[in-house]
């Protein structure tokens, strides 16, 4: 019933992916490994399957594997899953879908899209994000955001997993998000560099809630 249920979320939150890795396969791997593939990290995963490291405060490290792409005007959609039946949708870095998690964005869409990582003015970006929030059914929840180059490392303690002298040779984004309503979400940091030969996001810190904050690194760290 769990692997049923797993492949279940993910069709509807992937919707119709049209580049994808093998799915079955990934999942029964994934399952075959149960949750221990939460609990240890390996410094090399299975070499067929792309992974991404998350971390939440207070909870061990999880690993979730990449099962779909779905293809967007904005930026393709990569959706990641856990052996856990957590699931993250990821557009350019930015969290922009999940499931399984104790808050939940059902929803994300940018008016407007945010300028490309590569071509962030001097002065900064300002666009809004609209995202449809779960548990309590909240729907259209405005967050102003202002993007700006960050000088230096982020004000904030990197996952051991991030050596300094690494994240030192990327560059650095702060992303404050002001909500028309409600309490301010803290600001998300994301870290722009070279992997496998294409400049993408290869570390972020994302907060869901004011006290749902995840790190995420795509793993494992390659330059």
């Amino acid at each position: 019933m769990p692997l049923l249920f797993v492949l279940a979320v993910v069709v509807v939150l992937a919707g119709c992916a049209t580049k994808r890795s093998a799915l079955s396969e990934t999942v029964t791997a994934f399952f075959t490994q149960g949750a221990a593939a939460n609990a240890a990290i390996p410094a090399k995963p299975d070499p067929r399957f792309l992974y991404l490291r998350v971390e939440q405060q207070g909870l061990p490290p999880a690993m979730l594997v990449l099962g779909y792409v779905d293809p967007h005007p904005q930026g393709d959609i990569e959706v990641w899953y856990s052996a856990q039946q957590e699931v993250l949708k990821i557009q350019n870095g930015r969290i922009v879908g999940s499931a399984g998690l104790t808050t939940d964005w059902s929803r994300v869409r940018f008016p407007a899209a945010p300028p490309a990582w590569g071509a962030v003015p001097a002065q900064g970006a300002q666009y809004l994000r609209i995202r449809d929030e779960m548990p309590g059914y909240q729907f259209d929840l405005v967050d102003n955001l202002h993007l700006t180059a960050w000088a230096g490392l982020p004000a904030s303690k990197l996952p051991a997993s991030l050596p300094a002298d690494t994240a030192r040779s990327y560059q650095w984004f702060r992303e404050a998000a002001v909500p028309a309503h409600g309490p301010a979400l803290p600001p998300a940091w994301y870290a722009w560099g070279m992997r496998g030969g294409v400049a993408t996001v290869v570390y972020s810190e994302q907060c869901l809630s004011p006290v749902l904050c995840l790190k995420m690194q795509r793993w494992p760290v390659q330059e």
